[in-house]
């Protein structure tokens, strides 16, 4: 017991005073907070037949370098659960949320991860508006056309929404919600 406090007060002491601590030759190193990660889609995953909880795996397609350091290797896994789902509705599409949990690398070191599944800009997947159902004919003139001429304006009617989802070998990017270590020689 002597022995491990006279450890921590010397290491507190170079810690205050600033030296360079560095234990076995580790070097920290983390994907931080907003990174962008690609990865492929290994099975389809819609609306119509997802549920809360939902196991959803992820292929990384290339090596991902942090200075000269691989970090995360080509064909590392990304294991991810569906967060929430939402049922398609008049005039809105079906919608999910995909959180990345877990990543699985090629020599099976696990890391615990914060991200989610990016689509068109957002992290959830669909829950965008349905096609528009009837366009009303609206009269317009100008000085250019002085018969004027009809315009075709979308209405509120909107079809019934779609399932949306993710198909199999599809791109996707994963933004990260916080900073993951990772410990390289």
């Amino acid at each position: 017991m002597k022995y491990f406090s006279v450890v921590v007060v010397f290491f507190a002491v170079q810690i205050f005073a600033g030296a360079d601590v560095t234990f076995r030759g580790y070097q920290p190193i983390a994907l931080v907070k907003g990174s962008f990660l690609k990865a492929i889609n290994l099975r389809e995953v819609s609306t119509d037949t997802a549920k809360v909880g939902d196991a959803v795996y992820f292929i990384n397609p290339t090596d991902v370098f942090i200075g000269e350091t691989n970090v995360i290797p080509k064909d590392s896994i990304y294991e991810g659960v569906v967060e929430s789902v939402t049922e398609p509705l008049e005039g809105i599409n079906g919608a999910m949320k995909i959180k990345i949990v877990k990543l699985l690398t090629t020599n099976k070191v696990e890391y615990h991860m914060d991200a989610y599944v990016m689509w068109k800009g957002t992290t959830t997947i669909g829950g965008d508006l349905a096609q528009v159902e009837y366009y009303a004919r609206i009269p317009h003139y100008s000085t250019m056309c002085p018969k004027g001429y009809l315009q075709l304006v979308p209405t509120t009617l909107r079809y019934n929404g779609q399932p949306r989802g993710l198909r199999a070998g599809e791109e996707v990017t994963l933004i990260m919600n916080s900073d993951v270590p990772l410990y390289r020689n």
